[in-house]
């Protein structure tokens, strides 16, 4: 695993925020992807999305959860601007989060500043019975360290973060992200 050394935390925050707003009309993930999801897990109430840029996850799944109460964070200022969308850096814990979600959803891993001390936040956010579905794109010119994705990681090294931090590796998937550029995994995790 390499991580990209930013001087402090703002450098970081500063580098999200100004790769999120240079991206905003762009959509990583697919709704197939999504719909594989609803079809892992038939009963979901309560859906947060990590690291949503412009919501598309969260209508996504509104398509097969329509009565769900679906949040997507954004680090940016941006997330106004989208319905379902609050401003939260998705590293930092939400005490009105906690065990509180049946799925957890993120496609943007590669984007924390902490993988060990995030993996733990989102995992921590799964109701009893909730599931963490995290979506890693694994393709040469996505997987690689750098100021907007921080985080360059392997398949072998996930599923030892994952046995590491308690989390359970239920299933994997196959997908794409950026209408079908990106190779990308989908990792079905749970407590």
């Amino acid at each position: 695993m390499k991580i990209y050394e930013y001087k402090n935390y703002e450098e970081y925050l500063d580098n999200q925020i100004e790769a999120n707003v240079k991206k905003l009309k762009n959509i990583y993930v697919e709704k197939k992807t999504i719909r594989k999801i609803c079809e892992d897990k038939t009963v979901a109430g309560k859906i947060l999305c990590h690291g949503t840029r412009n919501a598309a996850e969260q209508f996504y799944f509104k398509e097969s959860f329509p009565d769900a109460e679906i949040i997507g964070t954004e680090v940016s200022h941006t997330a106004s601007k989208f319905p379902m969308t609050v401003q939260h850096d998705f590293n930092n814990v939400r005490e009105d989060w906690v065990g509180y979600f049946d799925v957890v959803y993120s496609n943007a891993f590669d984007h924390c500043f902490d993988p060990i001390s995030t993996i733990k936040v989102w995992a921590d956010q799964m109701s009893p019975t909730g599931k963490l579905y995290l979506e890693h794109g694994y393709g040469p010119d996505d997987n690689n360290a750098r100021p907007w994705d921080p985080v360059e990681i392997y398949d072998d090294e996930l599923r030892q973060l994952f046995n590491n931090t308690g989390l359970q590796l239920e299933s994997t998937f196959e997908s794409t992200g950026l209408k079908g550029k990106v190779p990308c995994r989908v990792y079905v995790l749970t407590k």
